[in-house]
């Protein structure tokens, strides 16, 4: 793997493989990278299409938000440890799909009923089954424009599911209020998700007779993002 140039580039939810290595993170110029210790720092691991590390240069060409629409912004991140695919919540892509050892994603799903992906955000894998679990903050805004969704209290985000066995991708539950981070149950009965604008935690039924249905969680005193 090149070395990780840019130690500019900002750094947000971080994932760790099967093995221990890590951390995983998603910069802003569009990588995932890894850490490999102390002596050789972090060294990049994987990179979304459209990435060139001449154009997704913030310091050298445009501005941050240019730079991401057209490389990506990897946001979550989560393994599946039993085939070492990582999956990741792209803003910008959508959802995409790393191969063991590294290199370039593809993009699994980056529209649902003919409407694109603005601002795919958290992610989470069952273990078991292999789903994949995202979120989609918003229809009307991107990640550059996210302090609009808290603002304007925009509640058509979505929390969806992605079946790698049949690569469907399904609607869990519409008109929600900024989804962020996602996080499934020990259990794998419910799912987690950080609702960042009325900052509050939602719970979503997948299992048992309640399923399909989102209730209250937790408030919280700030503005939740990962889970």
């Amino acid at each position: 793997a090149a070395p990780a140039a840019r130690r500019s580039a900002r750094a947000r939810e971080r994932a760790f493989d099967a093995q221990g290595r890590g951390p995983y993170s998603g910069v802003s110029d569009g990588r995932i990278l890894r850490w490999n210790g102390p002596k050789l720092g972090w060294t990049t691991y994987a990179y979304g299409p459209g990435y060139d590390s001449e154009t997704c240069t913030t310091s050298r060409f445009g501005t941050e938000a240019d730079i991401e629409s057209r490389c990506g912004r990897p946001l979550g991140l989560r393994f599946n440890q039993k085939t070492g695919d990582l999956y990741v919540a792209d803003a910008y892509k959508g959802l995409m799909r790393v191969p063991p050892g590294g290199g370039k994603a593809t993009v699994l799903v980056d529209q649902i009923d003919g409407m694109p992906l603005r601002f795919t955000n958290g992610v989470d894998v069952d273990q078991v089954t292999g789903q994949v679990y995202f979120t989609h903050s918003s229809m009307n805004y991107d990640r550059s424009e996210h302090e609009m969704v808290t603002k304007t209290g925009d509640a058509m985000g979505r929390l969806m599911m992605y079946d790698p066995r049949t690569s469907d991708a399904t609607v869990l539950q519409p008109r929600m209020t900024y989804p962020n981070g996602v996080a499934l149950s020990a259990d794998r009965t419910h799912l987690v998700v950080a609702s960042t604008g009325p900052c509050k935690l939602l719970r979503h039924w997948i299992k048992g007779v309640d399923t399909g249905k989102s209730e209250p969680f937790a408030d919280l005193p700030g503005y939740p993002d990962n889970v």
